[in-house]
């Protein structure tokens, strides 16, 4: 089982935010048909997943705002007295995102709704530089399944999808930011290593079906990043609606080619399996917990039993026997490694060391590759390197009032 140490049990408060924080922003002006701002009225936000209702007033420059917003997809609803109620379509918001939604009310002539078809979801009141991949874009990338093959389950190498995000023995590096400069965590919680230049931890992510979204803050950052760059992952947290899945990918060598100077098929057998189920937490007549208390769960395993070839150059049978005279050869070096004291460089079986020869015998094998006779790149080697894994995913969130909501994460 693969465990995030760092978030092992993590308790994340809305109402104190002392980890770094994964809420989004929804603003914005609310309008006359004249133009002239109506302050005083009635603005709703709803989660449509969990149907979480937030409520402001307008203020007197008829100006609005919700701070501290999940991620996740909302509509707005507008009332004031002597207009219609404005019903804004659903959006996104995702993680430190910064939405302005303004909204133009229509006279009344009659109690009535309008259900707005379309109205502008703008992102104006940011200046920083910021790419945000959900949870689709992350599983159907192909270096998801190249990830996997090498017998990883991180999310890790998917960052470098992004313009400007590059790895480097390891390392990663935004924008020209190294990773003693970059900002990393999960649900708030830092994912950075303890060294001054560690960067976040590469394995330390959810499962890929775990995650709603990456998103990676390149340049302008304001100061609560904590980072000149900044990766912040999100994990999916359940809704009023069951929602879940299978899968399996499957890697064979029956589909690949073999290498181009051994010929021969590197042995490959990636299967990575899994299930994921999010909804809301429901025990028969003890507890309902529509929309109150919500569930994730994800459980991936990988079984890689693959191996390595490798052409390595071992002592020929010749060499065993004291025969060094192939050294001799003009292509390498020739006389330069003449021994001396044995002409021909054949040095006399009673010369040698008999433990020396058993020892030779016992550590390194006959060649078995290239051309015969051959001195170097004669031995064709074939190392098991299975790698077995599993790894879990909880998340828990409980709505105790529009004000206060609670999330426990164990990863």
């Amino acid at each position: 089982m693969k465990l995030a140490p760092a978030a092992l049990c993590i308790f994340a408060l809305a109402s104190a935010a002392s980890a770094q924080s994964t809420f989004g922003t929804v603003l914005g002006t609310v309008k006359d048909p004249s133009g002239l701002v109506v302050p005083k009225s009635k603005i709703e936000l709803v989660n449509t997943g969990t149907n979480a209702v937030r409520s402001v007033e307008s203020a007197l420059d008829g100006l609005y705002q919700f701070v501290n917003v999940d991620v996740g997809t909302y509509r707005i609803t507008v009332e004031a007295l002597g207009f219609e109620k404005i019903v804004v379509p659903p959006f996104d918001l995702t993680a430190r995102e910064t939405k302005r939604v303004d909204v133009d009310l229509s006279l009344a002539a009659q109690s009535a709704t309008v259900n707005v078809a379309s109205i502008p979801v703008i992102q104006t009141d940011v200046s920083n530089i910021a790419e945000t991949k959900g949870s689709l874009e992350l599983t159907d990338l192909p270096v998801a399944i190249a990830t996997r093959a090498s017998g990883s389950t991180s999310a890790f190498s998917t960052l470098t999808a992004q313009p400007g995000v590059q790895t480097d023995g390891g390392a990663i590096m935004v924008a020209g930011a190294g990773p003693s400069q970059i900002s990393s965590s999960i649900d708030g919680i830092s994912s950075v290593g303890p060294g001054y230049s560690f960067g976040p931890f590469a394995e330390l992510f959810p499962s890929f079906y775990a995650i709603e979204e990456i998103r990676i803050s390149e340049t302008l950052n304001p100061a609560e990043f904590g980072g000149v760059a900044d990766i912040t992952t999100v994990t999916k947290s359940g809704t009023n609606a069951f929602h879940g899945g299978a899968f399996d990918n499957l890697q064979n060598d029956a589909f690949n080619a073999s290498d181009t100077f051994s010929h021969e098929k590197t042995r490959i057998r990636m299967n990575d399996f899994g299930t994921y189920l999010g909804g809301p937490v429901l025990i028969p007549k003890l507890y309902n917990g529509h929309d109150k208390t919500f569930f994730f769960g994800s459980y991936e395993v990988l079984r890689l039993p693959k191996t390595q070839t490798s052409i390595l150059s071992v002592p020929t049978q010749a060499m065993r026997n004291g025969d060094l005279s192939a050294y001799l050869d003009t292509g390498l070096s020739g006389a330069d490694n003449h021994l001396i004291g044995y002409p021909g460089n054949i040095i006399p079986n009673d010369h040698l060391n008999p433990f020396a020869q058993k020892l030779l015998n016992l550590f390194y094998p006959l060649p078995n590759f290239g051309t015969p006779g051959a001195i170097s790149n004669n031995y064709l080697a074939s190392y098991d390197l299975p790698i077995n894994s599993a790894q879990g995913d909880i998340r828990v969130d409980e709505m105790i009032s529009p004000k206060h909501h609670t999330r426990i994460d164990v990863l």
